[in-house]
């Protein structure tokens, strides 16, 4: 009995729960100067990114080399945003584990073995 009282009242509060609505709609496209596509909203977020961008020049040098000559820089990719991009080789994470590993044996071997290692356990945290 107690149950059924107890089923009855919480089906009935329920009643007089505020009525949420459950999908909101708007309407961006109205809002003056929003993005028409993807690729606009893309374009004007990166815009308004690197307007806000600080030009800070107060970094640390971590280079063990001063006498080194710095790279030459590569060109910035053709782009309407002015995002400049940068490329990396493939083998940039093997020969970094490689100089870390202190060099032992050949490049080659290592890399096979690292690429395996890496991958296996790429796949085992299911990245």
């Amino acid at each position: 009995m107690k149950i059924a009282l107890l089923a009855a009242l919480v089906g009935s509060a329920a009643a007089f729960a505020p009525a949420v609505p459950r999908t909101a709609t708007t309407s961006l496209s109205a809002v003056a100067g929003a993005a028409k596509s993807a690729e606009e909203d893309i374009e004007k977020t990166l815009k308004v990114i690197m307007e806000n961008l600080g030009d800070d020049t107060t970094g640390i040098d971590d280079s063990d080399a001063d006498d080194e000559p710095e790279p030459a820089a590569a060109a910035p990719a053709a782009s309407s945003s002015g995002v400049e991009l940068w490329s990396v080789e493939y083998d940039a994470a093997a020969k970094l584990a490689y100089a870390a590993a202190g060099s032992p044996g050949d490049f080659a071997a290592f890399q096979t073995k690292y690429l395996e290692e890496t991958s296996a356990m790429v796949g085992k945290k299911g990245l």
